[in-house]
């Protein structure tokens, strides 16, 4: 039922609360008519009929899940025991999160390691070594695959053993960008890719700002590495762990970082990686 109403409904997050609060649990979807829904928030003729129409399709739904079995992708949703505590409490959890690899390391304590996709070497550099001295130390490391200070994150995890969480703002079948599919293999054997969106579905901008909430919801601390000169997601995910109250360190590896960029969303600075354990004594 969920999957229907998200994946072929158009069901958002917070529409999804909505119904939750107005209508009941899901079972109840399955019985409701269009004078139900007429007065939810941005609701429209063709989006009603949309939502109406994916609830007599639940059944085609079973097929799917058997369809990402198949490709190693597996769903849960926010009302399962086994979804992420930590996603669960944010103000707009997804309803489903589909997911692919080790799911024992959702029980590690995560740090969460972004950047410009455009890194300098010393950027990159402080990122691998920030993000082994964190492995070494017990902690994974979550980022968002993409190329740059991410990739690097990932990287320096996997070369110490650490467990990584790569989450996606694309479907899981849907890799990008399209080089990082190996780093995307490595990290199944012993962490996870994880997404808000079905797995075929293609990459949209709004995909990947948003899913900078469900990184820093999946961690302890937040580290932006390397903010870069043309500033995109790596300060929306600053602007996220403010609003999550997670403590924030911006990386400054050589000497030039412009404050004033980062003014809105205070953090402490860091030049290496001997701030790691500075970092932890942060952690709650």
């Amino acid at each position: 039922i969920i999957m229907a109403i998200t994946e072929e409904g158009g069901i958002g997050p917070r529409m999804f609360q909505q119904f939750l609060l107005r209508l009941g649990p899901p079972e109840e979807f399955l019985n409701i008519e269009q004078s139900d829904i007429e007065g939810f928030p941005r609701m429209n003729p063709e989006k009603i009929a949309r939502i109406l129409n994916s609830l007599n399709n639940t059944d085609e739904y079973i097929g799917k899940i058997h369809d990402y079995a198949a490709n190693e992708i597996y769903v849960s949703c926010i009302l399962d025991d086994d979804y992420p505590e930590s996603i669960r409490v944010i103000d707009d959890p997804p309803p489903l999160i589909y997911y692919r690899g080790e799911k024992t390391v959702w029980s590690t304590d995560f740090i969460a390691m972004v950047g410009t996709t455009k890194a300098t070497q010393g950027g990159i550099r402080l990122a691998v070594d920030i993000a082994k001295e964190f492995a070494v130390r017990g902690y994974g490391i979550v980022s968002g695959l993409a190329i740059g200070i991410d990739s690097a994150a990932h990287l320096g995890a996997l070369k110490e053993k650490g467990a990584n969480i790569a989450v996606l703002g694309n479907g899981l079948l849907e890799i990008y960008p399209e080089e990082n599919k190996p780093l995307a293999d490595l990290i199944t054997q012993s962490g996870l890719l994880i997404s808000e969106h079905p797995p075929y579905d293609k990459v949209r901008k709004s995909g990947l700002v948003l899913r900078n909430r469900l990184i820093t919801a999946l961690a302890k601390a937040v580290i932006v590495v390397q903010v870069g000169e043309e500033t995109r997601g790596e300060l929306r995910t600053a602007s996220f762990a403010s609003k999550q109250a997670k403590p924030l360190f911006y990386g400054d590896p050589e000497n030039n970082l412009d404050y004033e960029k980062v003014r809105e969303w205070p953090g402490t600075i860091i030049k290496t990686a001997d701030s790691v354990d500075e970092i932890i004594s942060y952690i709650v």
